[in-house]
């Protein structure tokens, strides 16, 4: 059943078009909204999706969470670990979340009673941490009409809306979701790439930056990673961009995350790449950017802040993910792991 939130009222939304983070005149949907902006907005064409995801090493359910609630009225569930590639001679090293066929991300849309038109929120309950990876996904699968919640589920419950405990209505009737003509394969490096990528020299004009999103003592080595048994360390010639960096983080009056603004985005990338002017090179010069991380769910966050960015000023990074990042890379006995500082 529905009924309010009962945590206190919090103070009104933040203004997105002032910070910088609304979408461009051009654009069908932000990339970005608020809880306000979501309660405004009509709900016969709009459909809430819990996508949350924790590390392996925490002791949260997302599934289970989902199940009992509090969750946004109506929503349904996008387990991106389920809706992934399991195929093993796609995916020999059993990795979780990797980009899925788009013949199953399509069955999954349907499922949920997606339509191709169907304006899609992504949440999750941290405030911002697997809802990008949401959308690079339907991104990458040409599903437009999509946006991120900004502060996800603990904002959406902070600031006094309406929540849904209890049973999760089931979908009376599966969508006739197309199956993508075609999809960014370009949005995507393996590890065949990544490696041959290592082997240039950085000043070479072919070979792409690297920027590695996981906490700056994994990154080095002097931190353990939270998966068992696995290096840490970094791939060679890659630098260091924590994603905590994007992100204003919660704190105990604010108990979410939320993106920075355009303008504390732009002085990320440039502090992680070597300067303002570094960072316009790049730019101009459209020099490819791949974004790394433990398991490619956080690397997502840069490639969100990446497209705000984007949208906002109508240019910005040629980016793609390292699917496998980390995990799949330090997984393999032949791949080359440097300690210490970039």
């Amino acid at each position: 059943m529905r009924f309010p939130a009962m945590t206190k009222m919090a103070l009104a939304s933040s203004n997105i078009s002032r910070r910088g983070l609304r979408s461009s005149a051009i654009a069908r949907v932000p990339l970005l909204i608020s809880p306000k902006e979501y309660q405004d907005l009509p709900k016969r064409t709009t459909l809430p999706l819990d996508v949350s995801w924790h590390m392996p090493n925490s002791n949260r359910s997302a599934v289970a969470e989902f199940l009992s609630g509090p969750r946004l009225p109506g929503a349904k569930r996008f387990d991106l670990d389920e809706v992934a590639e399991l195929d093993i001679d796609k995916n020999p090293l059993s990795l979780t979340h990797m980009l899925p066929k788009p013949e199953r991300f399509a069955e999954e849309c349907r499922k949920l009673g997606i339509r191709n038109d169907e304006h899609v929120i992504l949440y999750d309950t941290i405030g911002i941490f697997s809802s990008p990876r949401a959308l690079y996904t339907f991104k990458a699968f040409g599903h437009e009409n999509v946006s991120v919640l900004d502060g996800g589920l603990t904002r959406w419950i902070e600031e006094g809306y309406e929540t849904e405990n209890g049973d999760v209505k089931p979908t009376l009737r599966e969508s006739q979701y197309k199956v993508p003509e075609s999809w960014k394969k370009d949005w995507v490096r393996s590890y065949e790439q990544i490696v041959s990528n290592s082997e240039l020299s950085t000043a070479d004009p072919v070979s792409e930056v690297v920027l590695d999103h996981r906490p700056l003592p994994r990154f080095t080595g002097e931190a353990p990673e939270p998966r068992p048994g696995l290096s840490s360390g970094h791939i060679p010639n890659s630098l260091p961009l924590p994603f905590p960096n994007y992100l204003n983080a919660a704190n105990d009056k604010i108990p979410y995350s939320s993106y920075k603004s355009i303008d504390e985005l732009k002085k990320v990338f440039a502090a992680a790449v070597g300067g303002e002017e570094e960072l316009t090179k790049l730019i101009v010069n459209q020099k490819g950017v791949v974004l790394s991380c433990g398991s490619g769910m956080t690397a997502a966050i840069g490639w969100l802040a990446n497209e705000l960015i984007k949208q906002n000023e109508g240019k910005g990074l040629r980016t793609s993910l390292y699917d496998e990042s980390w995990t799949g890379y330090a997984l393999r006995k032949e791949s080359k792991i440097v300690k210490g500082k970039a």
